[in-house]
C-alpha cells in the first residue's frame, strides 16, 4: 500500500514539474510579444559595445529608434513589413539582435532545463525570473526577467559556458499605455520610410538556392541540439542558412564571387569563422565556442 502511495506521489509530482516548466515557456514566448502597450528607453548590449533604443509599441505598430552618426534612425514594423527611416546605412539585423527569438516551444524544452529562480526588481518594476540552463557542451544560458502583471520582458541576458556575458537588454524606463495620439506620428513615420520584408517566417534552402542561382553547402553535422530552421537572402548574392537549439543561434552566410575574385582559403578561427572554397566565400557566426564553430567548418568542406 505505501509503495502504491509513493508510486502515485511520484507520477503527480513528475507531472508537476512537466507542467510547471510548460508554463515557464509559455510566460517566456508571451513576453516576446506583450499584448499591452508601452513605451521604453532599453538598454541593448552586444558584447563589449552597447546602445540606447527607444521602443514604442502602440496598436499593430512596434518603432524602434536610434540615435545614429549623422541622425535619428527609425525602424518601424507593421505586419510583415519594416518601414526605414536614415541618412546613414543600417544592419537591421545588428540593431534587432537582441530581439531576435525562438518561439519552438519542443526545441527549448529538449535543449534546456527550465527554472524558475524567483522574484525580482528591476527598475522600479516587480518581475519573475526564469533561467534556461543548456543541457549540451558550449550552449548559452538565458536569463530573462518578466514583468508581473504587463508579461513584458524587462531584462535579458545571454552567457557563455564560463560565464562571460554574449548579450544583454534593459528596460531602464518603462511607460505604460502611451497617449495614443503618438500612433498618429508613428503612422505617419511608417508612410515616410523605405518598405522591406520583414521577414519573419525564413525560406527554404532549396527556394534560396534558386533564387541565387547557387548550390548551397548544409554542414554534415551540427552541434547538439541545433536545427536547421530555414534560409534567407539578407542581400544581394548572399545566402544565409539559420540554425538555432531554441535559445542560440548559428548563422551561415554563403557569398557568391565574382570569377576574377576567386581563391581557396582555409578556415580560420576568429570571433568568427571564415573562409573560401569553389567561389563561394563562407562566414559562419553564432552563440557557441569558436572551436565548435570550426568544426561546423570543417564538416562542410568534406
Amino acid at each position: 500500500m505505501k509503495r502504491l502511495i509513493l508510486i502515485v506521489l511520484l507520477i503527480a509530482t513528475t507531472g508537476l514539474l512537466e507542467v510547471t516548466s510548460g508554463s515557464l515557456i509559455s510566460e517566456y514566448i508571451s513576453s516576446m510579444d506583450p499584448k499591452v502597450d508601452y513605451n521604453a528607453i532599453v538598454k541593448v548590449t552586444v558584447g563589449p559595445s552597447s546602445d540606447k533604443i527607444e521602443v514604442l509599441k502602440i496598436g499593430e505598430y512596434i518603432s524602434f529608434s536610434i540615435k545614429g552618426k549623422v541622425s535619428r534612425i527609425h525602424i518601424i514594423k507593421k505586419g510583415d513589413t519594416y518601414s526605414i527611416i536614415t541618412e546613414e546605412p543600417v544592419n537591421i539585423g545588428a540593431l534587432l539582435w537582441a530581439y531576435r527569438f525562438s518561439k519552438d516551444t519542443t526545441l527549448i524544452s529538449k535543449n534546456y532545463y527550465v527554472v524558475f529562480e524567483g522574484y525580482e526588481n528591476i527598475n522600479n518594476v516587480r518581475t519573475m525570473r526564469i533561467s534556461f540552463n543548456p543541457r549540451h557542451k558550449g550552449g548559452i544560458k538565458r536569463t530573462v526577467w518578466i514583468g508581473i502583471p504587463t508579461k513584458i520582458m524587462i531584462k535579458l541576458e545571454d552567457r557563455d559556458q564560463n560565464g562571460n556575458l554574449i548579450r544583454a537588454r534593459e528596460i531602464e524606463n518603462l511607460q505604460l499605455n502611451p497617449n495614443p495620439g503618438k500612433k498618429k506620428s508613428i503612422e505617419a513615420l511608417f508612410e515616410k520610410g523605405i518598405k522591406v520584408p520583414a521577414r519573419d517566417k525564413l525560406l527554404s534552402p532549396q527556394e534560396v538556392a534558386k533564387q541565387l542561382g547557387i548550390d548551397l553547402v548544409i554542414p554534415a553535422s551540427l552541434p547538439a541540439g541545433y536545427e536547421l530552421i530555414g534560409a534567407d537572402i539578407p542581400q544581394d548574392e548572399t545566402a544565409q542558412l539559420v540554425f538555432t537549439d531554441g535559445i542560440g543561434f548559428i548563422s551561415i552566410y554563403e557569398i557568391k564571387i565574382p570569377w576574377w575574385a576567386r581563391q581557396n582559403v582555409q578556415p580560420e578561427k576568429k570571433r568568427y569563422i571564415e573562409w573560401e572554397n569553389s567561389g563561394i566565400h563562407f562566414l559562419i557566426v553564432g552563440d557557441l565556442p569558436e572551436d565548435i564553430l570550426l568544426e561546423i567548418a570543417n564538416s562542410m568542406r568534406k
